[in-house]
């Protein structure tokens, strides 16, 4: 084996770990960019291989003994944020097995969004930062050829994105990967790289913020591929703000029609970049689900520290919409950002009341490396500069969270379970998921899941808050 390509865990467990999302019945998304790793890698006849050890549930002894079955030449390990104390104690498993006879290389957002992270931890042979498809390819070969490849590099842009091979899909076991409704039936898209926006809660894009879009034709034939070979039944497209560019969002979902591409699918994107002629096409095409970043049910909150320039209105207006076209309508909101109050907590509340949404997710706020938030968390002493080095390290080992002041964790976590449970044990939103999932066995699973989570533990996933 040349290369092998890993998507770690968050850490490494002997025991089951609920962290790493590997419970039946919760969606669990393929890693599309180490697919499009491969697919560089194989145009120039390198020999590449993907383990998902996230999938997988691989506990670190069983992975080194994988990569001992064919040994690679050189390991290259994604990882976001959450997944750096997987990386850590996966790279230092691999040095005691393999010492130096193997080049080790880290790409993903964490490293884009601190690159001194390399000279930190000094186990890695080289980091790519940004966009890794073009320069790591390039150091493979280089490496192959007897070179020595040490050091931070920044990863190379593919402009036109319409010249980027499509991702080795083949390279991915099909049947670890699924969604409530569809099994493994389903796939995953991206349309554009870059983001515009600048929220606070946000790190540093990986692909920056200048936005390249995929022309609809190409797009369209990735759908039909996807459905051909993978025998996809529901694709989700995974751009940030999949409605940027409206006009080239209706050019895709006017080619589903004309092609006759029997398809459902979802994506997520703003209120404010949709509006009745785009909702209606989206509809047509097969839409059945759009998740909109909300995340405060306060505007000048949303506007003033969130840095999202999302009215009420244009909320209100979108949601209003979906229904109309009959699309289900998901929320992601947050709590617990600078300046913020219970009074502004429970606005949220309210105002995914109001909306009668399908889903609503209250996530508490992490300090990511490379946000505002991060920054603005460690000029008030709320954590230490050394939190996500620590947590890498296994010194500590919860994720961090940001604490406005005059709350405890315990306190917000409080008001986060107490939410939850208001929204979704209302007797009008219980009925109508019931009759809306009575001929699905496998929402309906899904739904009576979430329930019991919610009971249990106060929260729709079983991941960390």
């Amino acid at each position: 084996m040349d290369v092998t390509l890993i998507n770690p865990p968050h850490y490494f467990s002997n025991e089951t770990d609920l962290h790493q999302g590997q419970i039946k019945g919760l969606t669990r998304y393929p890693p599309l960019g180490l697919a499009y790793l491969g697919t560089y890698l194989e145009q120039v006849g390198i020999n590449v291989q993907i383990i998902d050890a996230l999938a997988e549930n691989l506990s670190l002894k069983n992975l080194i003994q994988n990569l001992r079955i064919d040994p690679p030449k050189i390991i290259g390990i994604t990882a976001t944020t959450p997944q750096i104390r997987g990386v850590i104690q996966l790279v230092d498993g691999i040095r005691q097995e393999f010492e130096d006879e193997v080049s080790i290389g880290i790409g993903g957002a964490h490293i884009s969004a601190d690159p001194e992270f390399f000279n930190r931890f000094k186990i890695f042979d080289f980091a790519i930062l940004g966009e890794g498809e073009k320069t790591f390819a390039d150091v493979s070969q280089k490496i192959l050829k007897g070179e020595k490849i040490n050091g931070i590099m920044n990863g190379e842009e593919e402009v036109n994105l319409d010249k980027a091979p499509f991702p080795a899909r083949h390279l991915l076991n099909v049947d670890n990967y699924y969604m409530e409704s569809f099994g493994n039936q389903f796939a995953t898209i991206h349309t554009t790289r870059g983001c515009p926006f600048d929220c606070s809660f946000c790190s540093k894009p990986v692909t920056g913020r200048k936005v390249r879009y995929r022309s609809p034709n190409n797009v369209l034939n990735e759908i039909e591929q996807v459905i051909n070979n993978y025998g996809a039944k529901y694709i989700l497209f995974t751009d940030d703000t999949f409605t940027l560019n409206i006009n080239r969002t209706e050019d895709i979902c006017k080619g589903i029609i004309e092609r006759n591409i029997d398809i459902e699918w979802g994506c997520e994107t703003r209120a404010d970049l949709v509006n009745d002629s785009v909702i209606n096409l989206m509809s047509k095409s097969g839409c059945q689900e759009i998740s909109f970043g909300i995340e405060s049910g306060n505007e000048v909150l949303r506007k003033q520290i969130v840095n999202k320039n999302v009215t009420n209105d244009h909320i209100i207006n979108a949601i209003k919409l979906c229904k109309q076209y009959k699309i289900e309508t998901s929320a992601f909101c947050m709590l617990g950002f600078p300046s913020e109050t219970r009074e502004m907590m429970n606005e949220t509340y309210q105002f995914c009341l109001k909306l009668k949404l399908d889903t609503v997710g209250l996530h508490l706020t992490v300090p990511m490396p490379g946000s505002k938030i991060f920054s603005q968390a460690i000029n008030e002493k709320k954590i230490s500069p050394e939190y996500w080095d620590e947590y890498a390290k296994g010194v500590i080992d919860e994720q961090p969270i940001y604490l406005p002041d005059g709350f405890s964790l315990l306190e917000l976590q409080n008001v986060q379970k107490m939410l939850y449970r208001k929204y979704y044990m209302q007797p009008r939103y219980l009925l109508g998921r019931l009759r809306r999932n009575l001929k699905s066995y496998r929402k309906l699973k899904h739904e009576i899941g979430i329930g019991i989570r919610l009971l249990m533990k106060g929260r729709t996933s079983t991941g960390r808050p």
